[in-house]
This record gives structure tokens, C-alpha cells and sequence, in this order.
């Protein structure tokens, strides 16, 4: 049986060039490209290093590129201990005690590369506004001396322009968060251990205690919450599957991004074009709340303690 999962994050002023994302990632953009030569999207973002790659947009629409930095990693113990989150990146579990370890987001996140952008989770193709060009990891210390770091994942999202009312929320600043949505074959207990296939097998801490904090062996308190994967197996055993355009933030990490690109040429699919007007309404829901506070990085950082609170 395979687990769902989803998380939040935030942008703003999302526009700016294909260029600016190859200068801010550097090698690291666009290396979906050679993992998979053939998808379409990579192909076209990276035509600057692939001239040839163009003549594939013949059929082509245009899109409006978001940047976001859309989940974060948490660090665990050594061996036999690494399912134990360490206190200083507790804050960094998102709001529905979900987890990745250092580990698993890195052999997992070039999933994101091709996967659908929705809104609020409406997972149907029919009604998908685009898809992920990149995903891209920065290694972000924690404590000092770089003994305690996380990654934070930062994804680059392509919404066809022909989603007229959701384009404009976005650019006006109306829809600011993006959550992703994944599925992993295996959950942890981050306080036992305990590997979970079936939700019929939790433990009673996964069952009754996730979010909670309670103290090992040592006395340390540790955050109860469910690692997703394992780094012994095939990519991390977690596929992302898409990210949505959210009312609600709950990755408590994010940072504010931009747009890329605002009327960026890629190849038109079957899932990216202007729907009936009857699907306008799922584009509404994602800006009816526009109240949340935004985080950036040092700000997340910063003002949360190591039980994830605001301190302010």
C-alpha cells in the first residue's frame, strides 16, 4: 500500500528570466535533461545548451515560470539511531508530521522533474495548469561548524498563460503557496523506528502521538512524526508526483522565491490546455485566503525553537 503525502511552501513576485535560473543553479539546473533526453519540458529549458532541442516546440504554448523553494530535508542520527531526528531541525517536519532525511530528498527529488502542477490537490489530469521543469537542492547549515545541515528543495514550475484567472492571482500576488504531493511505499516511526507498510500497523506513537515531542533514552526530545522512505532503497522509496497552487501554507520553512519566466514558449500537451469554463472554479479555491504570514529562510530559522514553535 502506498502513502500520500503532501506540503506547502510560499512565493513572491513570481516572475523572472529561464536565464536567472541558470545563473542562480549553475550545473545543477536542467539535470533532468540528461536523466531523461527525451521529456519534452527539459529539453525546451534548456535549449541554450541544446540548440537542436527546439525544433521539438514546433506545437508550443506559453507558460508562467514559478521558482519555489517547496520542502525541506530533516537530519537524523547515525546509525542504528537514524530514525531520530536531531532537536535543531525538528522546525522543519511540515505541519502534517510528515518527513524527508537528507538522504531520501536527495536520492528522490529529480521525481519532481515532469511531474503535473494542480490546484488544491485536485489530482485529475484533466485539470492540471502544467508542469515541474527542475528541482534543485541547497545544502543549508544549521548549526554551526556545518555539523547539523538540511536541504531545501527548490522547484521550478511551468503554468500554461491559457489558465487565465489562476495566472493573474499569481502574478497579482492572490496564490503565493505551492504544496507537493508524493507517494512512498514505506513510513518510519521517528521515535521507535518502526517500519510501517499498511496504516492498519502503525505503532501508538504514529497512531496517537505524531507532532508531539517526547523524550529518548537520553532524555533528549525527540519529534514523533513519520519519515517517509528509506535511503537503502530505490530512490529513497518516494516518487513526487505533482505540486498544486494551495490556499494554506504548511511547510513552515519556506522561503519567498519569484517568477522565472512570464510568457515562456514550451511544447503544448494534452494537460495543459484551456479547459471549459466549468474548471475556472477549481482554479478559485487557491486564492480565497491571502492572510498567512510569509517566512523566509532566516526567518524560519531563526524565530522557530527546536520544538518547532514560533517564538514570535
Amino acid at each position: 500500500m502506498s502513502f500520500k503525502k503532501v506540503a506547502n511552501a510560499a512565493l513572491e513576485n513570481p516572475v523572472l528570466r529561464n536565464e536567472d535560473w541558470l545563473k542562480m543553479h549553475g550545473k545543477r539546473a536542467f539535470r533532468g535533461c540528461h536523466l531523461d533526453g527525451d521529456h519534452p519540458f527539459c529539453k525546451v529549458a534548456s535549449a541554450q545548451r541544446n540548440a537542436e532541442a527546439q525544433k521539438i516546440a514546433a506545437d508550443t504554448s506559453k507558460y508562467i515560470l514559478s521558482h519555489c523553494t517547496i520542502m525541506a530535508s530533516v537530519m537524523v542520527e547515525e546509525e542504528p539511531f537514524d530514525y531520530l531526528i536531531k532537536p535543531e531541525t525538528s522546525h522543519l517536519v511540515n505541519n502534517n508530521d510528515d518527513a524527508w532525511t537528507n538522504e531520501v530528498l536527495k536520492l528522490s527529488h529529480r521525481s519532481f522533474v515532469g511531474a503535473f502542477n494542480f490546484v488544491e490537490h485536485f489530482q485529475n489530469s484533466k485539470y492540471a495548469k502544467g508542469h515541474i521543469l527542475d528541482a534543485v537542492l541547497r545544502k543549508v547549515n544549521i548549526a554551526e561548524g556545518g555539523s547539523v545541515w538540511v536541504y531545501y528543495c527548490d522547484i521550478l514550475v511551468a503554468t500554461d498563460i491559457a489558465h487565465e484567472r489562476l495566472v493573474s492571482d499569481i502574478r497579482e500576488g492572490k496564490v503565493r503557496y505551492l504544496s507537493m504531493g508524493c507517494v512512498t511505499d514505506l513510513v518510519i516511526c521517528s521515535y521507535c523506528g518502526t517500519r510501517v507498510t499498511d496504516a492498519n500497523t502503525y505503532c501508538n506513537h504514529l497512531s496517537f502521538q505524531k507532532g508531539t515531542f517526547l523524550a529518548d533514552d537520553d532524555g533528549v526530545p525527540r519529534r514523533i512524526a513519520e519519515l517517509c522512505g528509506h535511503k537503502t532503497m530505490q530512490n529513497g522509496g518516494v516518487k513526487f508526483v505533482e505540486a498544486s497552487w494551495v490556499a494554506t501554507p504548511a511547510f513552515p520553512g519556506a522561503a519567498k522565491r519569484n517568477i522565472v519566466a512570464e510568457e515562456w514558449v514550451g511544447p503544448k500537451t494534452p494537460y495543459t490546455s484551456k479547459q471549459h469554463e466549468a474548471s475556472a472554479k477549481f482554479a478559485m479555491t487557491a486564492s480565497k485566503k491571502t492572510e498567512y504570514e510569509d517566512l523566509s529562510l532566516s526567518e524560519a530559522l531563526l524565530d522557530a525553537d527546536l520544538f518547532g514553535d514560533r517564538r514570535r
